[in-house]
Parts: C-alpha cells; structure tokens; sequence
C-alpha cells in the first residue's frame, strides 16, 4: 500500500459545508462566537424539503438531554460551526 501523506499535504473533510447567517433557535445566542469554533446541534425538520434548525452547544446540550425517543434523537447530529473571518 502506498503511503500517500507524504505525497500530500495534510486536509480536513468535513460531513457539511454550509455558510449560515443565523443565531441559536433557542436562545437566540450566536452561534460558535469564539475563533476556533464550537459544536452545534443540527435538528432536520422534514423528509423531502427538510428545513435545518441550529442550536448552540449549551442549548444542543439541553435537548438531547431532554430527547426520549430514538426515532426523534435520528432527526439531530452534532456538527461543529466556525465563524469566517471578513
């Protein structure tokens, strides 16, 4: 097998790309203010137009603390938001 890292540089993949202009759902706190990021709630609302809903960790943290049934808890995914500098 052949050792592609040294023939490549190191990169990061990540499950979405998204640019978003929005704040929690919750509170309403903006998402990841710090530089380096923070995780975030992700809840898909809908099957075949699924809407997206955004919550900070504190608040993600709330709800899938609070969520019961696994069929629900298959509607949310942790992702982690960075905000982009201008």
């Amino acid at each position: 097998m052949e050792d592609t890292k040294s023939n490549m540089g190191s990169f990061l993949m990540v499950n979405r790309a998204e640019v978003l202009d929005a704040n929690c759902s919750a509170c309403g706190s903006r998402l990841a203010a710090s530089s380096g990021g923070d995780k975030t709630l992700v809840a898909t609302v809908g099957e075949t137009a699924a809407q997206n809903f955004f919550f900070c960790s504190a608040c993600g943290d709330n709800i899938m603390g609070r969520v019961q049934s696994e069929d629900a808890k298959a509607h949310y995914g942790w992702d982690w938001a960075v905000p982009l500098s201008n």
